[in-house]
């Protein structure tokens, strides 16, 4: 649910450097590891209320609010379950706090950790499994709002030559969430049954631990898939001397 927005703020890292091709706002940092970080982390600040709304010269969406397109959980150990969310709306995103953030020049890795202090999600889902002892089966719209949300990223890319050309290929994203507490509600469950959607919500929310350590490997998955697809649609068009220019 919120990590798709800090792998944005690591793609920033990089896209957020370029000094060709781009609008001026958008800082250039040179290829110096003594300057990189501090230089990566003020234009990453600089840019925040643009993040919010967009950056349609890049081609990429705005964090305010963000669209997941599709979760998908399977699990199969304490919580049988099968959980799909669709078109969820998160917002809180822009208000981000940047914790901690890394440029290693050397090995082309970008490390960052970055805190949303509050987020609000809503879309569609569909359920079919087990909660607790009870066989669980529905769909309908969610809410959720989770608190001190931490995404910690690392992405790695390296170059290659195109017509003579260098540029700047991403080959993996890695996320890592920590949500310290969040509260749902699925509305729709047992064909909208009260008495028995109350009970399910209730033991959700009861066993919310369980339930984001099902979630989260699924959450994770689908944010490092999407992001360096972004990534990589951002940087296959722009020579690597431009997205991060010597001294």
């Amino acid at each position: 649910m919120l990590t798709k927005i800090g792998a944005f703020l690591v793609l920033c890292c990089v896209s957020g450097v370029l000094p060709k091709h781009l609008p001026s706002y958008i800082q250039a940092c040179k290829r110096d590891q003594n300057t990189i970080n501090e230089c990566a982390r003020h234009s990453i600040e600089a840019l925040r209320p643009k993040l919010a709304e967009g950056l349609p010269e890049l081609d990429l969406p705005g964090i305010e609010p963000f669209y997941i397109p599709e979760i998908v959980v399977v699990s199969g150990e304490q919580i049988p379950i099968r959980a799909v969310g669709k078109e969820v709306k998160v917002t809180g995103a822009g208000n981000f706090t940047i914790k901690s953030l890394s440029v290693d020049l050397d090995t082309l890795t970008f490390r960052t950790r970055v805190r949303f202090p509050k987020l609000h999600l809503e879309g569609r889902y569909s359920v079919d499994g087990q909660i607790l002892v009870m066989p669980t089966k529905g769909k309908g719209t969610l809410k959720s709002d989770a608190v001190k949300c931490d995404a910690e990223l690392v992405i790695r890319a390296e170059t290659f030559k195109r017509d003579g050309v260098e540029y700047i290929h991403f080959t993996r994203l890695d996320t890592d969430i920590s949500i310290k507490d969040y509260f749902i509600r699925l509305d729709g469950l047992f064909n909208g049954d009260p008495v028995l959607g109350e009970a399910t919500n209730a033991a959700i929310n009861e066993n919310r631990g369980e339930f984001l350590r099902a979630v989260k490997p699924y959450l994770e998955s689908t944010v490092s898939k999407l992001f360096l697809d972004i990534a990589n649609k951002v940087a296959k068009d722009i020579p690597y001397d431009e997205v991060l220019p010597k001294p």
